[in-house]
């Protein structure tokens, strides 16, 4: 059996401890830029709640640039300072239970990472974490849709889809392509999705703590 976990907001909290406290820097960062803010603790404020009830951090700063009249060169200084890789100035943080999780099911399954993003950005985020990255069997970085991804390690662990499962935070990115392989899916109920309406039958179990997860592949193993 093969169980694939996202990153982001699913092993490592990335919205809380990385994109919250780089909010600030990336608002300087644009106005430094060009954008056009005349209260700054306003626009900041603006930007915050945007990035709570946003699907990304991206969508967010989109959101923010088109409210303020920007261009596309806005989306960029912001999201080019989201996600500097040098994390010196935070302490990105697993999400509870993870590295635990981790260990207990490395005896049932083989565990691999699939996130999408920029490799040196990802691969710093899990080494500044902690976690425990010689405990998978597989690291993909993608810039593109998980659904390549996921096919290319179907093929190379020669695993029928039906024992493969794929835990992650985000439905429409992370689970349909999944699911539309066959893939067992659990969505975990985190930073951005905790209290949203899900679709009926979009996922096949629905997590809130890690250690939910270990009964679920004790099934279906």
């Amino acid at each position: 059996m093969l169980v694939l976990f996202d990153l982001d907001d699913t092993l490592i909290e990335t919205t809380a401890t990385i994109i919250e406290p780089r909010l600030d820097r990336a608002l300087e960062e644009m106005i430094g830029a060009g954008i056009e803010i005349l209260d700054r603790d306003q626009a900041l404020e603006t930007l915050e709640r945007l990035n709570r009830t946003a699907t990304s951090s991206i969508d967010a700063i989109k959101e923010f640039v088109l409210l303020y009249g920007g261009g596309a060169k806005f989306i960029e200084v912001a999201m080019r300072t989201i996600s500097d890789p040098e994390l010196n100035d935070l302490n990105p943080e697993p999400v509870l239970g993870s590295e635990k999780i981790l260990y207990d099911l490395k005896s049932l399954a083989n565990l691999i990472l699939v996130t999408r993003g920029e490799e040196i950005f990802q691969l710093a985020k899990v080494k500044k974490s902690g976690l425990p990255y010689t405990l998978f069997s597989k690291i993909e970085v993608t810039r593109s849709s998980k659904k390549g991804c996921y096919e290319n390690i179907l093929k190379e662990f020669k695993m029928p889809p039906n024992r493969v499962i794929v835990v992650a935070d985000r439905i429409d990115a992370d689970l349909v392509p999944a699911k539309e392989l066959g893939m067992i899916t659990v969505l975990y109920r985190a930073a951005r999705n905790r209290f949203s309406i899900l679709p009926d039958l979009c996922v096949d179990y629905v997590i809130e703590n890690m250690a939910q997860l270990y009964p679920i592949v004790e099934e279906r193993c």
